[in-house]
């Protein structure tokens, strides 16, 4: 995923001109405040769009804090509809890329960083000193790249994305980093917190209850205020004493309530974070306090040990597991799914998965990973080598833990067709529509199906598709 050095400097050379030098004749962008205007074009390149949203108290007199949207599918709306309630609290400005990507080829991120700087700068009323950048899963990445690039950003939100520690080395923005508690990201979130920390940047990480997703509403309003707060205290905005204490006060009800709850390594984070981001806007003593005690009691440093704990269990379990993935490779012969969800230990995990607290969400995230690796990564590169049998027994082996994946299914149904199993390919295809699976252009195009086409069980399924 990382660019080469001469593409930075030319990403860098091409943002450098367009800062410096207003387009010519390009008009501003026009679009009624307080709604989701999608498709915009860019003026340099019009392959590039996005959706805009401007807030709902928008006018031209001021330059706005714009933020910039990197979705690993180009999912835009969806994107930005995250930070809608954050952008009309604060006055943001919302810039989602339609054209951003993971897993795969670098220069469509590449080409959609180069059009949408400009676009900011030139088409937009943007207060330049406050532009920002989030992305989830491989949109970080994008974030991580264009704060590097341009050093200019103000602050990144990570959400679910990777640890590139010699990207992040050169990044000087504050960063905000949250992940689900099941991601198999999470521990990549907590290493970049933990980079952040030794650089001496601005840091903060939140966890949310989820998977491999965007954060939930609260968690990116809680972003967007804490980026607020650092411009106060950079002077990037004037300070608002009354938001500093509502804020304070809202930030000490959660960490309060953690501490209650007995869950005192995230109520020490909590604490410790607040002293960090209010130094200066605001006496601390308390917060700082407040940490220092939980730390010394026995209780945290027993639950600190528990988590290192169940951290050692998921790391081997990972090196484990990723010795199953090199086995499922390059075995001459390729393994029985029965032997491998074995060696995968997923009765055990399941079992674990049920139990509360760290043990249970461990392994779910352990299920997460592995379920990740079956189920896309190695089926991706089975695909592209037409190795069709490992194709098969791998998605087999993720629907064993995830049997509601329609596109799990679908993509069984095409191993197996390609090895000629007509009646079991027609009957994991059914599985998938049932699931929802219902893009009948692919369905009806996919070469990978054409030896089930005359049989009369695939073309029932196709007439019940077109009802």
């Amino acid at each position: 995923m990382r660019t080469s050095r001469m593409r930075h400097i030319l990403l860098i050379l091409l943002i450098g001109v367009s800062r410096a030098v207003p387009a010519v004749d390009v008009p501003p962008v026009r679009v009624a405040a307080g709604e989701m205007v999608q498709g915009i074009s860019c003026a340099n390149d019009a392959s590039q769009t996005y959706t805009l949203y401007l807030p709902a108290d928008f006018t031209n007199d001021r330059r706005w804090p714009v933020l910039l949207i990197f979705d690993p599918r180009g999912r835009s709306v969806l994107a930005a509809e995250l930070f809608r309630e954050a952008a009309d609290t604060y006055g943001w400005v919302l810039v989602s890329s339609d054209n951003t990507r993971s897993d795969g080829p670098w220069e469509p991120n590449e080409k959609a960083i180069a059009a949408l700087w400009p676009e900011v700068h030139n088409r937009l009323p943007t207060d330049f000193d406050r532009v920002y950048a989030t992305g989830f899963s491989g949109g970080g990445a994008v974030a991580y790249v264009l704060s590097r690039s341009t050093n200019e950003v103000a602050g990144i939100l990570a959400c679910g994305a990777r640890y590139f520690p010699d990207s992040l080395k050169e990044v000087n923005s504050p960063i905000f980093s949250t992940a689900g508690d099941t991601d198999f990201n999470f521990h990549e979130m907590h290493a970049v917190d933990a980079f952040e920390q030794k650089q001496g940047n601005p840091h903060r990480l939140a966890i949310f209850e989820g998977g491999h997703s965007w954060m939930p509403q609260e968690v990116a309003l809680d972003a967007i205020e804490w980026f607020e707060l650092l411009a106060m205290r950079s002077e990037l905005r004037g300070r608002d004493p009354e938001l500093v204490e509502t804020l304070y006060e809202a930030d000490l009800a959660d960490a309060n309530s953690l501490e209650s709850e007995g869950r005192l390594v995230e109520a020490a984070r909590r604490f410790n974070e607040m002293g960090r981001t209010y130094a200066g806007l605001r006496d601390t003593t308390d917060v700082q306090a407040a940490a220092w005690k939980i730390e010394g009691s026995p209780e945290y440093r027993k639950q600190l040990k528990q988590i290192k704990r169940w951290d050692a269990f998921e790391r081997q379990y990972l090196e484990e597991m990723n010795r199953q993935f090199a086995e499922l490779r390059d075995a001459e012969i390729v393994p029985p799914v029965a032997q491998m969800a074995r060696r995968f230990r997923i009765d055990e995990l399941q079992r674990r998965a049920l139990e509360p607290g760290l043990e249970g969400v461990t392994a779910r995230r352990a299920l997460n990973s592995m379920v990740t690796g079956v189920g896309y990564y190695l089926p991706r590169d089975f695909m592209a080598a037409e190795q069709y049998d490992r194709l098969a027994a791998s998605l087999e082996l993720a629907l064993k833990v995830n049997d509601e994946n329609p596109v799990f299914w679908y993509n069984l149904a095409c191993a197996r067709a390609r090895l000629n199993r007509g009646e079991p390919a027609v009957e994991a295809l059914a599985r998938a529509l049932d699931l929802g699976f219902n893009n009948a252009e692919l369905i009806a195009t996919d070469t990978d199906l054409d030896v089930l086409r005359d049989r009369d069980d695939f073309k029932a399924l196709m007439a019940s598709l077109a009802e």
